[in-house]
């Protein structure tokens, strides 16, 4: 089961932090100006927009080294948040390198997650993408998606 951002809420410091990785994931194979929409927008919509860091600040600081602690998260089920808010990051460019699968994981290690834990998450996110395919007419785009997801 893939964890839902509309069953969990983060506090202000977890949205910090889990824009702050998102952009760290999103550097991974050069930035790309889908996944700083998708993180923007995730930023925007929460607490911290108005009273944290600005989105450029948090951006020059996602230059540096990222420091994911599990104590920061106290609920698993925002851990395992994080994680999909990542992988969807990765995905938003169209394509989840080797690199960005690796710091996904990386991440996850450090919050307690098993790496089973995050295939799962990772498969329930590529089946939630082809399924936003599934009512094009050309099912062989849809096979190709699918395996370019992996």
């Amino acid at each position: 089961m893939l964890p839902s951002a509309s069953e969990r809420t983060m506090t202000g410091a977890e949205l910090v932090i889990a824009s702050k990785a998102m952009l760290k994931v999103a550097q991974v194979d050069g930035i790309h100006p889908a996944e700083v929409d998708l993180i923007k927008a995730f930023y925007a919509g929460g607490p911290e927009a108005a009273t944290g860091p600005s989105f450029d600040a948090l951006l020059e600081a996602a230059a540096g080294e990222l420091d994911v602690d599990a104590s920061a998260f106290p609920s698993a089920g925002n851990r395992e948040l994080l994680v999909s808010l990542c992988i969807i990051t990765a995905y938003a460019d169209g394509v989840l390198s080797k690199g960005e699968l690796a710091l996904v994981r990386a991440l996850a290690a450090k919050l307690n997650i098993a790496p089973s834990r995050v295939d799962e998450i990772l498969d329930g996110i590529k089946d939630q993408l082809l399924a936003k395919l599934s009512h094009l007419p050309d099912a062989a785009s849809v096979a190709k998606v699918a395996r370019e997801l992996g």
